[in-house]
């Protein structure tokens, strides 16, 4: 009788512990799947800035049209996707999230370029503070204090980073004047020093060829004495070093998922 009784209470046991862990294996595959989405949107956002820039700096071909609302396409189901993984209680915000995508692309073309970079750049930072919601729950639930500090330090590194590179790129259109020309002086050597730093934390990323070229430019539009390039080809460095800083947030979250689940896949930053 007590072997029988022994025999139940260990079945009962294991089937406890199987429960748990699978529950557990379903919240970590969720947590996981919501970041490679949201990593996969940010990558299309980023992509839709630089159409619409292009479109908006020249003349809107049909072929250009046509690849804008293939994008769009993509961007929608890549956003259903999310809001259909996600937890129901999240639901909304992603909900929120998807209204603001499709604010971004509904009135692009009556936009002047400066409002097109700034809307463009609230959509991505709000992408990223997804993003961030994501991996702070996910570092909470693991009880992993290390990680937690190191990734609330790298973070606001980032954001920072994010806010001074979108002074930068505001700053653009007026930079022929005077005034303009001095504060994007300013911000091109604030925007150098946020890189340095960066590279504190991943070296790699900020190492790249773009990125040194990019740090080059900075450097050199902040000792000149007018603009040695033309504003698009500014507006290309800046589209360089945007792309530097999302490597960067990246590889913080590829670092961080590896150690608490699995790798994040590989995805290209142009």
């Amino acid at each position: 009788m007590f072997v029988l009784i022994s025999l139940i209470f260990s079945c009962a046991i294991l089937a406890a512990l199987f429960h748990y862990s699978k529950k557990r294996q379903t919240i970590l595959q969720r947590k996981f799947n919501t970041l490679v989405m949201l990593r996969e949107l940010l990558r299309l956002c980023r992509e839709h800035r630089k159409l619409t820039h292009h479109s908006l700096s020249y003349s809107l071909t049909q072929q250009k049209l046509s690849e804008m609302n293939a994008l769009y396409d993509e961007i929608m189901h890549c956003c259903d996707q999310l809001v259909a993984i996600a937890p129901f209680d999240n639901r909304p915000m992603y909900r929120i999230f998807q209204l603001k995508l499709k604010a971004m692309h509904s009135d692009w073309h009556e936009r002047s370029i400066s409002r097109n970079q700034i809307i463009h750049g609230k959509t991505i930072r709000h992408c990223m503070f997804l993003m961030d919601e994501v991996a702070i729950a996910w570092l909470i639930e693991s009880e992993r204090e290390d990680l937690n500090d190191e990734y609330h330090l790298n973070w606001q590194q980032v954001l920072d980073s994010m806010e001074v590179l979108t002074q930068l790129r505001v700053s653009i259109p007026d930079s022929h004047s005077e005034e303009g020309f001095l504060r994007l002086k300013y911000y091109c050597d604030k925007t150098r020093r946020k890189l340095n730093q960066l590279s504190l934390i991943s070296p790699l990323s900020v190492a790249s060829p773009v990125s040194i070229d990019a740090i080059h430019q900075l450097t050199e539009i902040s000792s000149a004495m007018s603009l040695p390039i033309s504003t698009e080809e500014m507006y290309s460095v800046t589209s360089d070093i945007s792309a530097t800083i999302s490597q960067v947030y990246d590889q913080m979250l590829s670092e961080m998922s590896e150690s608490l689940y699995l790798p994040l896949p590989s995805i290209a930053y142009s």
